[in-house]
């Protein structure tokens, strides 16, 4: 019966010892996690300026676009002022 007890409390310590490397390994995964998960929430504050200056580029283009395309026929207009001048 002794030896059963001792058995016993061996295996006890051995479970303890185990449950301890198990809490220090959960502790560790759960700092990753947190460090993990801020960076995740960093990138996106990146990303959400990003999208506003993609948006601002965007809203540029759309600009110089219509004012390259006005440009555009006014010198065609002017190129049929020009021609109608010269026709004279």
């Amino acid at each position: 019966m002794k030896k059963d007890n001792n058995m016993l409390e061996e295996i006890k310590r051995h479970v303890g010892v185990v449950v301890e490397g198990l809490r220090s390994e959960v502790r560790i995964i759960t700092e990753q996690h947190g460090d993990v998960m801020r960076k995740l929430e960093e990138h996106d504050r990146r990303f959400e300026k990003i999208d506003i200056r993609f948006d601002r580029v965007d809203l540029d283009l759309k600009a110089i676009k219509n004012a390259s395309f006005d440009n555009s026929h006014r010198l065609d207009d002017h190129d049929v002022r020009i021609g109608r001048l010269e026709a004279r």
